[in-house]
C-alpha cells in the first residue's frame, strides 16, 4: 500500500469510528484536521467542526487558505467553543453555534441539536481539540468521550479528535487512547512530519514520513472542482502506480 493511499485512507474516517490524533504542539494536528474536512466535503459528507482554540471565523479562514470554495449550504457546521469561553464577542452566523468549552454538557447538547438539524447519518465531527476541555474539566473529559462522542458514532457517524501530548497527566492521555479505536501519533523529526499509525480500523500500523517542505508548500484545489469520479480515479492511479499529479492537484495530508 502506497503512502499516498495511506494518507487518503487516514482522512476518510469510517462511520461508527472514533479516531484520535495525538502529538506535541506544532506537530500538524490542526492542519491534518483541516485537510480531512476538505477531503470529506469533496464527497458531500456533512461536517460538524468543533473549535475550542480559535473562533469559528478563524477556522473558516484557515480552511479557505487551504482551498475551501463555495459549498452547499448546510454541509459545514461550526461549534464555536472558544469565543464564549474567553469572553470574546461573536457574530450571529447561521452555520455556527456558540457554547462554553468548560461546560461539557452544553457541548454535548449542541452536538445533538446539530445532528438533528442535519437530519442524516454519516456525519463527520472534527473536534479540534480536546485539550482545552481537558484543562477546564479534568478527567471528566473521559466521561464526555464515553457519553457524547460514543453516542454520536453509535448513531452512524464518525469522530476525528485532537489531543496535545505532554500537557496533561500521562494516565489521562493513556485512558483516552484506550477508548478510541483509532490512534495516530504525529511528530516532527529533523525536517520531516512523522505519522505513527498505532491502531486504525482500515489502515495497518505503520510509520509514514513526509518532508516538511512538501507538507507545507502544497495546497488543495478548490473544493468546487472536486467530484466523486475524480476521487475514485485518484485511488485507481495510486494502486496502478501512476503519478496522481496527472489529475492537476496535490493531496496535502497536512
Amino acid at each position: 500500500m502506497g503512502c499516498w493511499l495511506s494518507f487518503t485512507q487516514l482522512q476518510d474516517i469510517p462511520s461508527k469510528n472514533v479516531i484520535l490524533l495525538v502529538g506535541p504542539l506544532g506537530a500538524g494536528k490542526a492542519n491534518f484536521c483541516q485537510q480531512t474536512i476538505l477531503q470529506n466535503l469533496a464527497m458531500d459528507r456533512p461536517i460538524i467542526y468543533v473549535t475550542t482554540e480559535r473562533r469559528a471565523s478563524e477556522a473558516e479562514t484557515a480552511l479557505k487558505e487551504r482551498g475551501l470554495g463555495t459549498i452547499e449550504p448546510g454541509l459545514l457546521h461550526y461549534v464555536d467553543a472558544y469565543s464564549e469561553t474567553v469572553g470574546l464577542s461573536f457574530s450571529d452566523r447561521p452555520d455556527t453555534v456558540t457554547t462554553d468549552c468548560a461546560n461539557l454538557s452544553s457541548i454535548g447538547i449542541t452536538i445533538s441539536k446539530l445532528e438533528d438539524r442535519i437530519g442524516k447519518k454519516g456525519i463527520l465531527m472534527v473536534f479540534d481539540s480536546l485539550m482545552s476541555p481537558y484543562l477546564l474539566a479534568g478527567p471528566e473529559i473521559i466521561r464526555f468521550i464515553r457519553l457524547t462522542l460514543f453516542r454520536f458514532v453509535a448513531e452512524g457517524n464518525a469522530v476525528l479528535a485532537c489531543m496535545d501530548e505532554g500537557c496533561g497527566k500521562l494516565e489521562d492521555l493513556g485512558a483516552m487512547m484506550s477508548l478510541f479505536n483509532g490512534v495516530v501519533k504525529l511528530e516532527r523529526d529533523e525536517g520531516k512530519r512523522v505519522l505513527n499509525v498505532m491502531k486504525h480500523p482500515t489502515v495497518a500500523s505503520m510509520r509514514i514520513e513526509v518532508p516538511d517542505e512538501k507538507v507545507w508548500e502544497e495546497k488543495v484545489r478548490d473544493t468546487r472542482l472536486w467530484n466523486r469520479e475524480m476521487y475514485t480515479r485518484m485511488f485507481e492511479a495510486d494502486q496502478s502506480g501512476r503519478d496522481s499529479r496527472e489529475f492537476g492537484f496535490a493531496v496535502n495530508v497536512f
